[in-house]
């Protein structure tokens, strides 16, 4: 029904017709739905980027996250490394930006056992987030068996 129509309806032919007739009712719903998807999309982009990295210094289990990440660089075979989630020593000097992780990894030898190895990182923290590897500088990495 066209707007021009609604207008030569009486009172009670008005109240006769379906909601979704009236012109104006489904010109709201219309936009009251529009709005409502715009209005998620942008709440779950916002939502999905509230993990904030930026504006502190990272501490030891982020330094050591980064560190995993580093040892398995130098790794032949780093898809079959298994490293401890919290078994980890850490020497931070924040004022520096210095940082030095100690742990363990289990690696698979030419056998197919797993060996224990010790590793060390040095590194240090060059600011930006510190959940990215460019923003690290390694100044040293120690896998010793």
């Amino acid at each position: 029904m066209k707007y021009s129509e609604w207008n030569l309806l009486d009172s009670e032919e008005r109240k006769n017709v379906n909601w979704h007739r009236r012109p104006h009712i489904r010109t709201a719903t219309i936009f009251t739905i529009t709005f409502a998807v715009a209005f998620i999309i942008v709440v779950l982009g916002i939502s999905k980027n509230s993990v904030v990295h930026l504006n502190r210094k990272p501490g030891k289990n982020e330094a050591f996250s980064i560190a995993v990440l580093f040892v398995k660089d130098k790794l032949e075979q780093p898809e079959k490394a298994v490293f401890p989630k919290s078994d980890f020593q850490s020497n931070i000097d924040t004022t520096k930006n210095i940082y030095h992780i100690q742990s363990s990894v289990k690696l698979e030898n030419n056998s197919g056992q797993l060996v224990r190895s010790n590793w060390e990182v040095d590194m240090r923290y060059i600011g930006g987030d510190w959940a990215e590897k460019s923003n690290w500088q390694v100044q040293a990495v120690s896998i010793k068996p």
